[in-house]
C-alpha cells in the first residue's frame, strides 16, 4: 500500500522554507532533549564519561576552524571561482549571518544559564564555536553547494570536527555542539531569507552607490553604510 500525505501536508514540506528549517529544528529539539535540565536521553554525562576515558586534546585548533569554510568561500570568490553572489555581496552575507549568529547565541547563553561541563561558568549552551563554525558552513554550501557538494561537505566536515574539538576539549556537552549547530544553520539561512529586502531598503535612492556592512561587537548589533559619492 502507498503512503500518501494530505495534499495540503505536501504542499508544506515542499515549501523552501519549511526545508530550510528542517534540519535546524531537529538539532535544537535533540539538543533540548539532551541537556542536563532536560536529561530525556541521558546523553550529556554518559558521553562525556566515554569521551574523557579515551581522549585528551589540548589544542586550539576549533579557533581557527570555525571561521574557515566563511574564509574558503570568499577566497574562492576573490579568485575568480564562481558563486552564488558577487564577492562584495558574499562579503555583506557573511556580515549579516555572523552579526545574526552571534547576537542568537549570546542572548541564547545568557537566557539558558547552562553550566559548562567543568563547572568554570554558565555560558555554555549553546557552543559559540560550534555556531560559528556551521554558520560560515552553511555560507559555503548556499555560494557553492551548488557548483559541486564537495564544498559542501567540506564546510560541514570542518564544522563538524570544530563541534567534535569542543567535546573533546570538555568545552561543552554534546546538547551544546548540537545546539549551535542548529543555530549557526538557522542563522545563515535567515541571513539569506533577508538579505534581498534589507539591501534594498538601506539603498533605497542611491542605487548600488551604497554598501551596507553590519556589525557585532561586545553585545551590541550595528551597521556601517559606506556611500561612494
Amino acid at each position: 500500500m502507498q503512503l500518501r500525505w494530505p495534499r495540503s501536508f505536501a504542499h508544506l514540506l515542499a515549501q523552501p522554507v519549511v526545508r530550510q528549517a528542517a534540519v535546524p529544528v531537529a538539532l535544537l529539539s535533540l539538543a533540548v532533549l539532551g541537556t542536563e535540565k532536560v536529561d530525556a536521553m541521558e546523553t550529556d554525562e554518559v558521553l562525556r564519561a566515554e569521551v574523557h576515558k579515551y581522549v585528551h586534546i589540548r589544542t586550539n585548533l576549533d579557533d581557527q576552524l570555525r571561521h574557515v569554510p566563511a574564509y574558503a568561500a570568499l577566497s574562492l570568490s576573490l579568485l575568480g571561482v564562481k558563486g552564488q553572489h558577487s564577492t562584495l555581496n558574499q562579503a555583506l552575507l557573511f556580515g549579516l549571518s555572523y552579526t545574526i549568529n552571534s547576537t542568537i547565541t549570546s542572548n541564547l547563553k545568557h537566557l539558558t544559564h547552562v553550566q559548562r561541563p567543568t563547572s568554570t561558568g554558565f555560558d555554555s549552551f549553546p557552543s559559540q564555536h560550534t555556531s560559528a563554525a556551521f554558520s560560515a558552513a552553511t555560507f559555503m554550501h548556499r555560494e557553492y553547494g551548488g557548483r559541486s557538494i564537495w564544498y559542501s561537505v567540506g564546510g560541514y566536515t570542518v564544522a563538524t570536527a570544530t563541534g567534535g574539538l569542543r567535546i573533546a576539549k570538555d568545552k561543552h556537552w554534546l546538547s551544546d555542539v548540537l545546539a549551535g549547530a542548529g543555530v549557526g544553520i538557522a542563522s545563515t539561512e535567515l541571513a539569506y531569507w533577508i538579505y534581498p529586502w534589507l539591501h534594498r531598503q538601506l539603498t533605497k535612492g542611491l542605487g548600488e552607490r551604497a554598501v551596507v556592512i553590519p556589525s557585532y561587537l561586545n553585545g551590541a548589533a550595528g551597521a556601517t553604510v559606506i556611500v561612494a559619492l
